[in-house]
């Protein structure tokens, strides 16, 4: 008898639209050893892809002219066969990418296999080369307003940034890569799930009504699969 695969949901929206946090939350409602978490930003292409730079200046030059909102900043082929491995009962070690230091960790984060895995990403559903192990796409469609105040949120004060930087990239690669990489994905999905915010001043995050229903259809597809 052929062994069953293990189930591969990826999800997929704009930066900032809730994608993580609605992966979260999936993957603590099926508990632990029934699923695991896999973040396609670990692939991002180490600093040697594109050259050694010499001196501090020539690397903030080097970083500046890479588009992070690229399909093709991510190592492709390794995610693959990453996910070829998980899907088949294999674990991994995948990249750690430091975000600090633009460059790719000499560490690694040992993923071992679970029943449900849990890809999500803004490229998630827009790499031919991996559509075919999708189980289940999830597009996480978010306001570009809310998406913008999440970023900003997130990027100065997890990841040290200025206001006026992050406002930068998004208007100079940010905002067109996201209509022409990410967004046509949600055309294809398989479930669009909206997550309109809420009204309320100050709150920027999803509240847990609002994660409750995004999650329900997710969960009410892998219940008709016969996954959970």
């Amino acid at each position: 008898m052929t062994k069953k695969k293990n189930f591969l949901i990826a999800m997929s929206g704009g930066s900032g639209s809730g994608k993580s946090t609605l992966a979260v939350a999936l993957l603590e409602r099926l508990g632990p050893g029934q699923a695991v978490m896999f973040g396609e930003d670990a692939y991002y292409h180490p600093m040697s892809h594109y050259g050694e730079p010499q001196t501090a200046a020539e690397r903030e030059a080097l970083v500046a002219g890479i588009n992070y909102d690229d399909p093709k900043s991510k190592e492709v082929d390794h995610l693959v066969s990453d996910l070829r491995a998980l899907k088949a009962g294999e674990g991994v070690d995948q990249p750690i990418y430091d975000y600090d230091r633009h460059d790719r960790s000499e560490n690694t984060r040992r993923i071992e296999p679970a029943p449900v895995l849990i890809l999500e990403g803004i490229h998630a559903l827009s790499m031919p080369k991996i559509r075919n192990l999708i189980d289940l796409s999830v597009y996480v469609d978010t306001p570009d307003d809310l998406r913008l105040a999440r970023r900003i949120r997130r990027d100065v004060i997890e990841r040290g940034r200025t206001v006026d930087s992050v406002l930068q990239q998004y208007m100079s690669t940010v905002r067109a890569a996201h209509y022409r990489f990410t967004y046509p994905a949600m055309f294809e999905a398989d479930l669009v799930i909206a997550d309109e915010g809420v009204p309320a001043y100050g709150h920027v995050k999803p509240s847990a009504e609002a994660i409750e229903r995004m999650l329900a259809p997710v969960l009410s597809r892998l219940q008709t699969a016969g996954v959970i």
